[in-house]
């Protein structure tokens, strides 16, 4: 007797279910009804948004291919030229992001950034209290040396697992340790402009304003730093130790022994990097691109005699190309948004007629309306890519400078999440890299809404104002 056809069961994996909802959504936004003044242009542009938008949500596929898809699609569709959609290769934004990967990479495999955690760690670590303290300060130190937070974040972690493994740390405060080096990380990463390479300058992309190293700083660094404070504090409270902990000074100091006298790479590293942090602190004077000096500094790095530091394999390896694609992609969503009316659209159609004259009130709307964005679409650059293009447009109805909604965009994603992945860090650490679950992020985010509004609404405007930014 012959056997029956059988065919394989269709699993609705998450990914299947991205695709089937991807369709679903550009196919409405294609024929349907939509309220106001759309163009035909802008149309198609919003139906191929929103279905790649679904598809990094959903990880469908992997990022940066999404991205291409989409690009090709706004090629092949009519809705841009070349020179529109890979703009960012012509803008020095592209330039720095690489050029900070491959100094992180430097500083990584030189040793010099461990051998500085090691130093804060041997002389400040006395306690759980002191522990979360020092993984703040060492995400804003490292963050000087280092201009991309996974590096940062992975390197502190390594560091405090072996002081957990030694101080036989409970599972409870094991775990609250582990978040606070990847929480320390988002906050510390607003503060500089090189603190968080992509995200950083992703915000920078989308306000359309040129800003240096020195800009960044006057306008975020105080926000920035308390910020960073509120976090620190709101963590100690929500996590309190829970069992006793001894810190083994010795093995903590065994480990630091083992790297050895400083050593060569580890100078020359910190030479280039120094000299980089210098032209960035005083680019006012020679007016030198952020993203020229710190190709500089790669190029020294590799340089025989005074570099010896990158080789030929570390711009494969050093440099997150999927991530590059993918800010390629944000900002694309930006500009062709924006040439084919898009953001025009969205602005009118999310945001009163009329921009709050209160810039309070404006504030907590931006805020408000990013913040429950990002909450369904997870990651931060996407709603970056969503969100800033049409409130830069918002806000310029009133003669605002783009910076203000740009950034008020940026921090409502940069410190705000509830669930892992609503932030690439903080999904980074989940699991078995820091030893937390999804239960302890909700515990701390949920509250953590409030203070990113503090932020932005009290904080940001307050000293914008003062300032003169606003």
């Amino acid at each position: 007797m012959r056997e029956a056809l059988s065919f394989p069961r269709i699993a609705w994996d998450r990914r299947l279910v991205g695709i089937v909802l991807s369709l679903l959504v550009a196919g409405v936004v294609w024929v349907a009804p939509l309220p106001g003044a759309l163009s035909a242009e802008g149309r198609k542009t919003l139906a191929v948004t929103l279905f790649t938008v679904i598809w990094w949500s959903f990880n469908v596929a992997p990022p940066a291919y999404t991205t291409l898809l989409m690009l090709l699609a706004y090629l092949l569709l009519g809705l841009a030229t070349p020179e529109l959609v890979f703009r960012l290769w012509t803008l020095p934004l592209l330039w720095l992001i690489i050029g900070a990967f491959l100094i992180a990479a430097a500083v990584t495999k030189s040793g010099l950034a461990q051998r500085v955690a090691y130093f804060f760690m041997l002389r400040y670590a006395t306690s759980y209290r002191t522990l979360i303290v020092l993984a703040f300060a060492l995400g804003l130190v490292l963050s000087l040396l280092i201009p991309h937070p996974f590096p940062r974040a992975l390197l502190v972690m390594a560091v405090m697992a072996a002081i957990i493994r030694n101080a036989r740390v409970g599972p409870a405060d094991a775990a609250a340790l582990g978040l606070a080096v990847f929480v320390a990380t988002t906050a510390t990463s607003t503060i500089l402009l090189t603190g968080d390479s992509t995200l950083n300058l992703a915000a920078v992309g989308f306000s359309g304003v040129a800003v240096g190293w020195l800009t960044w700083m006057k306008y975020m660094a105080v926000p920035g730093i308390v910020a960073s404070a509120a976090m620190l504090g709101l963590f100690l409270l929500v996590f309190r130790q829970q069992s006793p902990l001894v810190i083994d000074r010795a093995a903590l100091t065994a480990d630091r022994d083992r790297l050895g006298p400083i050593s060569r790479r580890e100078l020359v590293t910190l030479g280039w990097v120094s000299a980089a942090l210098l032209f960035w602190i005083t680019d006012f004077l020679h007016h030198i691109d952020p993203a020229w000096v710190a190709l500089g500094a790669v190029v020294g790095l590799s340089m025989p005699v005074v570099g010896d530091v990158l080789e030929s394999e570390d711009i494969s390896t050093g440099v997150n190309w999927p991530i590059i694609f993918f800010v390629m992609g944000a900002l694309a969503i930006g500009t062709v948004g924006k040439a084919t009316g898009m953001s025009d659209w969205l602005a009118a159609s999310l945001l009163p007629a009329t921009p709050p004259a209160n810039p309070h009130v404006f504030a907590a709307l931006v805020g408000g309306v990013t913040m429950a964005i990002h909450m369904v679409l997870g990651s931060a650059l996407a709603c970056m890519s969503i969100v800033a293009p049409p409130m830069v447009h918002y806000a310029a109805t009133t003669g605002m400078n783009p910076l203000v909604p740009a950034l008020i965009v940026y921090t409502s994603v940069a410190i705000h999440y509830m669930l892992p992945f609503q932030h690439v860090t903080i999904l980074l650490g989940q699991g078995a890299e820091g030893g937390y679950e999804t239960r302890h992020i909700l515990r701390y985010g949920l509250p953590l809404t409030l203070v990113v509004l503090v932020v932005i609404v009290l904080v940001e405007v307050t000293w914008w104002q003062l300032i003169g930014l606003l």
